[in-house]
């Protein structure tokens, strides 16, 4: 079963929205909807979700914030049991700036599909 890539956009190969064909592709739109989804949103499924999104305005180093670590090894390991999930909170450019100067920081997630074998990452701004 496909799913439609978004934004959704019309096709006239797949139908009313184009589709996502790959498995890698699945997966990590999965992913990023699974870390974008707040706890309670979903209906049906009050407990589905990290809700990346929440941590918006905690402070650099806070209890709340350092949590997300957990919320998201709790997430896939009930929701994509699948994947080998780290998450790393980044507050420095490639430069050595720091983010935290500029009210910015960053979520990198990475997983690992353990039946292909293949890794990737997501990269989120908090």
């Amino acid at each position: 079963m496909f799913q439609p890539v978004f934004p959704l956009r019309y096709s006239k190969v797949d139908g009313p929205y184009k589709a996502i064909t790959d498995i890698k592709e699945t997966i990590k739109q999965n992913v990023v909807f699974l870390l974008s989804v707040s706890p309670g949103e979903w209906p049906g499924n009050p407990e589905l979700g990290v809700g990346v999104k929440n941590f918006l305005f905690e402070n650099h180093g806070s209890q709340e914030l350092l949590a997300v670590h957990t919320r998201i090894k709790d997430q896939f390991a009930k929701y994509l049991p699948f994947l080998n999930v780290s998450s790393e909170l980044i507050d420095q450019d490639e430069m050595g700036m720091s983010l935290v100067d500029y009210n910015q920081m960053k979520l990198v997630v990475k997983y690992n599909i353990k039946p292909l074998n293949v890794e990737d990452y997501v990269e989120i701004g908090v």
